[in-house]
């Protein structure tokens, strides 16, 4: 059987071109995330104060967030997120709304783990337009 010049460069070229797309795909964060984990937290509504126990965290490719605080009760909230800190590992969320109504607005950061598909912290600082309370998350994964 003969080989060819040609075919050898085009085969070589073929893997150079194959092994450089998995590194970069390997290297780039996920363009969304659905996660959700137990740990330890408190979230404040006003005066009121409850324990945190899990968070489930949806982040679309279009950019909208969905997070879960579950407590003794359940809060929804909605906003939007972007590309935080890469050296920290971190998400921006912009909060606008809840699933009733967009009367929240603040922001706040999700930590991710090192292969930045889980979530190992989250901080809210948000508003209530409407009753003008704020409502602080911190929560600490486990």
């Amino acid at each position: 059987m003969l080989i060819r010049r040609h075919n050898v460069i085009a085969f070589l070229a073929l893997c150079v071109l194959l092994a450089s797309s998995s590194v970069t795909s390997a290297q780039d964060p996920p363009a969304s995330l659905v996660a959700s984990v137990n740990g330890d937290g408190k979230i404040k509504l006003g005066k009121e104060e409850f324990k945190l126990h899990a968070i489930v965290v949806k982040l679309f490719q279009d950019g909208k967030a969905e997070i879960n605080l579950i407590t003794d009760i359940t809060v929804f909230i909605e906003g939007t997120w972007s590309r935080g800190n890469e050296a920290d590992k971190t998400i921006d969320l912009k909060i606008t709304g809840n699933s009733m109504s967009g009367n929240l607005d603040g922001g706040g950061k999700l930590f991710l783990t090192e292969d930045r598909k889980s979530i190992t912290g989250l901080k809210l600082q948000v508003i209530n337009k409407t009753t003008k309370k704020n409502v602080t998350a911190d929560f600490t994964a486990k």
